[in-house]
């Protein structure tokens, strides 16, 4: 089903939570983001969100409300909720009564947290890309405040936020990757110029250069790199490997 109702104004919420890796955002603003969106679908009264770490833990969470703060902060808490059992199934669960004996007997801390914090549902939403980033949207409700158009828009805003922090983290991996190549043709770039210099300074070649300079760095435990920093800056002086009088 395509939800319609809510098209003209959620549609560019959704353009905004995907493009967020573009602007800077970072995971916890991105969360904040998708919490404030979700609380202008009808019947959503308060809205937070969680990511989990490798062992199923809330490691990161974002609320509306103090009061959503205080409930996502009582799942890391208790480590129970309908919200974490949602992101560790990747399963919807759609107006969850809190007063229902079932939530009472599951949830048993929580859902006392959650009735007293002036709601009687819960709705929570998987937020998960195919890579591995795994979370939760929770929202606060009275039971039965839901329709099926709000929570089809909900699914999708959570879909857009789990492709968006996917796609921040293959960014960050992207631009570390990037960093750590720039860094090796750098020292690269040095280490032949030492190289280079050496070679002419005893002309000799370079490959003998490169092992004058290679035992001279394990003969005094120094990083090649800088043995090789410290040529280049030393050329006039020679540094370490003085020019051969005659």
């Amino acid at each position: 089903m395509s939800p319609t109702g809510h098209e003209h104004s959620a549609a560019p919420a959704l353009l905004a939570l995907v493009d967020a890796p573009l602007r800077g955002d970072d995971d916890e603003r991105l969360l904040s983001r998708l919490a404030r969106t979700v609380t202008g679908l009808s019947g959503v009264e308060a809205a937070g969100c969680n990511l989990l770490d490798t062992d199923g833990r809330p490691a990161l969470t974002a609320a509306t409300h103090d009061s959503a703060d205080q409930l996502e902060r009582a799942q890391s808490e208790f480590l129970e909720g309908p919200c974490l059992d949602s992101a560790r199934t990747n399963k919807a669960l759609v107006n969850v009564s809190m007063t229902h004996p079932h939530s009472r007997c599951r949830w048993p801390r929580y859902s006392q947290r959650v009735l007293q914090a002036g709601f009687t549902a819960v709705t929570a939403l998987p937020i998960r890309h195919e890579v591995g980033v795994t979370g939760s949207l929770s929202l606060y409700h009275q039971r039965e405040a839901l329709c099926e158009e709000d929570v089809a828009w909900g699914r999708l805003l959570a879909s857009a936020a789990a492709i968006s922090l996917a796609h921040r983290n293959t960014l960050l991996r992207a631009q570390t990757r990037e960093r750590q190549l720039q860094a090796a043709l750098d020292s690269r770039v040095l280490i032949e110029q030492a190289k280079g210099l050496l070679a002419e300074r005893f002309d000799c070649t370079v490959d003998d250069a490169f092992d004058l300079l290679r035992h001279h760095a394990r003969t005094h435990q120094l990083k090649l790199l800088n043995l090789a920093r410290q040529v280049i800056d030393d050329r006039a002086t020679g540094g370490p490997f003085a020019r051969k009088r005659d």
